[in-house]
């Protein structure tokens, strides 16, 4: 059986940045349902510390909303999968996202054929470099340039066949770089975090539609 807890949200760290607009969105929505529908999902630390696994926006929001505490599902490293999302920029003129991110002093473009990469629509590819700057502040600097500005969706596969079935209006797909389950454990307690949107945890058994009345969670006392 999935093991549950009810812990402070306090003790929660994110192993990932999260994305405003997706905050924003999701506090309307839990707002207006008053209940948390599933647990969000951690593993415990060497340190005793929960790291999220998944559920970083949903914590976000509930932060936002002011409550104290949330339900956690506690998983163990071989109880998840951990696959990688690829980030499909849409309707961006190619030449405007090159721009951005050689606006930022922290990357560097090159013809290298390392991750993260950049497939164009037009063809062309540009691996991106950090600058004095950790791997994961590197990820992190390009999502930001162009999180928010263009629409992004997520593919499994990073293939200009795989976004253009489903986003014809694709314009980039940035290809990340393949992560290990201490790489996530290392961004959280180490507070290096990972972009939003990158990281996916299949969890082998899942807990679903607790519905829990978010009353319940507002009190320190919980």
């Amino acid at each position: 059986m999935p093991v549950l807890r009810v812990v402070p949200l306090h003790k929660i760290r994110r192993h990932e940045e999260v994305d405003p607009f997706r905050v924003d969105r999701l506090v309307e929505r839990i707002g207006d349902e008053g209940t948390q529908v599933n647990p969000m999902v951690c593993s415990e630390a060497a340190s005793g510390e929960l790291v999220l696994l998944d559920g970083a926006t949903r914590t976000e929001a509930f932060k936002r909303l002011g409550l104290e505490h949330a339900v956690v599902q506690l998983a163990e490293p071989d109880g998840v999968t951990l696959e990688t999302w690829h980030h499909v920029v849409r309707q961006c003129p190619p030449g405007e996202l090159i721009d951005q991110i050689n606006m930022r002093s922290e990357l560097i473009l090159t013809e290298d054929e390392g991750t993260p990469r950049i497939h164009l629509a037009d063809g062309d590819v540009h691996s991106v470099l950090g600058n004095g700057v950790s791997p994961n502040a590197t990820l992190s600097a390009l999502v930001d340039s162009y999180i928010g500005r263009w629409t992004v969706s997520r593919v499994a596969v990073p293939t200009g066949d795989a976004a253009s079935w489903r986003f014809p209006d694709w314009s980039a797909i940035v290809e990340f770089p393949t992560l290990t389950f201490e790489d996530v454990m290392k961004a959280a307690v180490g507070d290096d975090l990972l972009p939003p949107g990158m990281t996916r945890f299949l969890v082998h058994e899942r807990a679903l539609r607790l519905n829990i009345d978010l009353a319940l969670l507002q009190s320190a006392g919980t």
